[in-house]
């Protein structure tokens, strides 16, 4: 394996968690989301660059928020009109090789652990592509004006998160691809040329604070998530 690089993204406005601000300046535990995230990746260790994209409105107090943390290879980019025209804005900016792992990160995402990168990462050599995701125990209904019409197979189906981790050796043909629908994630991306993302078990606190209410859940999260650390 080359270098790991990874790509954070923060597109997020804020406005479905109800906040004034960008939620990657929303702060847990006095700190900001922006900032929890590239101080995991700092003390993992095992990254060559840090690349965060943000909406161009934000730069600088995104950048405030992190320079002590930041490396001279180390980058705050704008990003796009969308998330995957954001991750290009990521991969664009990097200077990798085709033995390279580049590792996609969402800001709102704050709890992952360090044996997560490893895991995903060493997943990606092997296939390609791999992703962390967390499998269904609930049941999982298909609605209809609010009424359940019918009961799905949860067996096989998992929710998806991030980090996820792809091997640089697909990416010129990722780069040419074309495609109706725009991918939403890696795994969308992926799957329009034939690979199938492996999937990694997620840690059960790694939420994606995106609506009103999950800032205070990942409030409570913290502390669970800090003994989690420590096993």
């Amino acid at each position: 394996m080359g270098n790991i690089y990874a790509i954070i993204v923060c597109g997020g406005s804020g406005s479905r968690v109800k906040k004034d601000i960008p939620k990657q300046l929303l702060k847990l535990k006095g700190e900001t989301l922006v900032r929890h995230v590239v101080k995991r990746y700092v003390s993992w260790g095992m990254v060559k660059s840090i690349v965060v994209v943000a909406n161009e409105k934000y730069l600088k107090e995104i950048k405030k928020e992190i320079k002590d943390l930041l490396k001279p290879d180390d980058l705050v980019v704008p990003g796009g009109a969308t998330r995957h025209q954001s991750c290009l804005k990521g991969v664009s900016a990097l200077k990798y090789s085709t033995d390279d792992i580049i590792v996609f990160h969402d800001c709102a995402r704050p709890f992952f652990l360090n044996s997560e990168l490893d895991n995903v990462c060493n997943s990606a050599i092997q296939y390609g592509a791999a992703t962390l995701a967390e499998e269904i125990t609930e049941t999982v209904v298909r609605t209809f004006e609010q009424k359940v019409e019918s009961i799905l197979d949860r067996n096989g189906i998992h929710l998806v998160k991030t980090p996820q981790a792809l091997h640089t050796s697909l990416l010129d043909l990722l780069l040419k691809q074309s495609y109706e629908e725009e991918p939403t994630d890696l795994c969308t991306w992926t799957m329009n040329v034939g690979v199938k993302p492996f999937i990694v078990p997620s840690n059960p606190y790694n939420i994606k604070i995106t609506r009103e209410g999950d800032l205070e859940t990942a409030e409570r999260y913290y502390d669970l998530f800090k003994e989690l650390e420590k096993i």
